[in-house]
């Protein structure tokens, strides 16, 4: 309530990002305020009405030449190197804002080249350390055990619904989950990953996400913000965004069309189907558990 007079006044000038018609410039979460404009000079009048706005208010943004000690921070997004390089800095309060290839953003991690393969990475290490923490403090539980409380604990991934699900940094992320499940039910590291789904009789990690993936294209179809609503279906049907290609490949997997999806179809889909002599080789190793 407080910010809501800079945000009314941002809208008001039209100055920054629009999509569909509506103004999506500035979006704000408490204190956290993100800035966005299609040019450096658009991003640099929107700052010195924040600027303005600030000192009639008896406040200032925090700035420093040092990156690490700068809480007000600029990014390119760009896949191009090239857009990204020799750009002059935005100024703030006299200082020049420095610029960075990744920000920290509502527990996301944003990269410069609009991919979140390091907030992916970062959360993949996070995972890890909390499974040996887990199979280090209960070793002597039994895997039952130790794989329901790694499915409590450990199976948040939050901001996945922003991964590329189908990514070779998400295909990381399901290895080191069979490699989790192997640890706990002691089998040999060449048990095949095909084996490790039906073994554990848990959701597979990429079922999970995806399951969990429809429930958010659900959600921001029928969300109250016409912004948000606009932007979903604006990426449903465009395989050139990561939210597109996601809905295109879960309906593939799953064969039916992207319409038809609900979080119910997605949990029936299996990460790897196994026809013939392995359905034997299954039943086999769940009955030697």
């Amino acid at each position: 309530m407080y910010v809501d007079t800079l945000i009314l006044q941002l809208q008001s000038i039209g100055i920054g990002c629009k999509i569909g018609g509506k103004y999506c410039g500035i979006f704000v979460y408490c204190d956290d305020i993100f800035l966005l404009s299609c040019s450096r000079t658009g991003l640099q009048a929107m700052v010195n009405i924040c600027e303005k706005w600030a000192k009639s208010h008896g406040m200032k943004f925090s700035t420093n030449p040092d990156i690490k000690k700068s809480k007000t921070k600029c990014i390119i997004f760009s896949q191009k190197k090239s857009d990204r390089q020799n750009v002059k800095h935005i100024m703030l309060n006299g200082t020049p804002l420095p610029y960075v290839e990744s920000c920290k953003h509502l527990g996301m991690n944003l990269s410069c080249d609009n991919s979140l393969d390091k907030d992916c990475d970062i959360k993949r290490g996070k995972f890890i350390g909390k499974v040996h923490s887990l199979t280090q403090e209960l070793y002597f539980a039994s895997s039952d055990v130790q794989l329901k409380l790694l499915n409590i604990y450990c199976m948040s991934f939050f901001g996945s619904n922003c991964w590329d699900l189908f990514s070779n940094n998400c295909d990381r992320f399901y290895k080191a989950w069979n490699i989790s499940c192997r640890i706990i039910f002691k089998v040999s590291n060449l048990t095949h990953r095909y084996l490790i789904e039906p073994l554990t009789e848990y959701l597979h990690p990429k079922v999970i996400m995806s399951s969990r993936f429809i429930k958010f294209h659900d959600s921001l179809l029928n969300c109250n913000k016409p912004l948000l609503r606009i932007l979903s279906n604006l990426n449903k049907s465009n395989l050139k965004t990561v939210y597109g290609t996601n809905l295109f490949k879960i309906a593939k997997l799953c064969n039916v069309k992207i319409e038809e999806l609900d979080s119910n179809i997605v949990n029936k889909y299996r990460h790897c189907t196994i026809r013939g002599s392995a359905q034997v080789i299954i039943c086999s190793a769940k009955f030697s558990k």
